[in-house]
């Protein structure tokens, strides 16, 4: 396959690179610029239709940055129209989701004791994102959420950085009782974007 590089995650790298080597690697830090250091191209969108059009009805999630020493991962992830993901946690570590293209709606849960070795999300609220906004989450174990693509037509595109491998997470499955059960999941990975690298 043709490797797949991409303005946005080249900048991105570069810009993460400058705030581990600053010693304020902070999650404040990374969002606060995130959106001045990086452009998403004409280039990247048309290179992103191809990951588009592999899978249009499968979510995936393409790998761009695993940080030597484990600091952060940054994926971007091609969400098909009209796709929800279930409720799910991101292991305790911290993120920021980037809109690159379309709308994302992401509901945040609170994980709290449901009761005899259940753990049960309690709705928080809803944030919108258009293209070029984004939402961070601190790196909590009590912090779960559900992400929708708004478009019934068109796939969605962000962009995710974690603030560590993000290699399990849990889904909160609602059982018939109405408890809640945590599923591990692994977190796959589809391909990987980067000069040299074929997605």
């Amino acid at each position: 396959m043709t490797p797949i590089d991409l303005d946005v995650t080249r900048n991105v790298r570069a810009y993460m690179a400058s705030c581990v080597g600053s010693g304020d690697f902070t999650l404040d830090r990374v969002q606060s610029r995130l959106r001045e250091a990086a452009w998403y191209s004409p280039k990247d969108r048309r290179a992103i239709r191809t990951l588009c059009d592999r899978n249009p009805e499968t979510l995936t999630r393409w790998l761009f940055e695993r940080e030597r020493d484990g600091r952060y991962t940054g994926l971007i992830m091609v969400w098909p129209p009209g796709h929800v993901t279930p409720v799910h946690d991101h292991d305790g570590l911290w993120g920021i989701e980037w809109v690159l293209q379309g709308a994302l709606s992401v509901d945040d849960y609170e994980l709290v004791d449901g009761g005899e070795g259940h753990t049960h999300p309690r709705f928080v609220g809803t944030t919108l994102l258009e293209e070029g906004q984004s939402c961070a989450f601190i790196g909590t174990q009590g912090h779960a959420h559900r992400c929708s693509n708004l478009s019934a037509r068109r796939p969605a595109i962000t962009l995710h950085l974690y603030g560590g491998l993000l290699d399990m997470y849990r889904n909160y499955e609602k059982t018939r009782q109405g408890t809640f059960v945590a599923q591990p999941n692994i977190a796959r990975i589809d391909g990987h974007i980067g000069t040299g690298v074929c997605a």
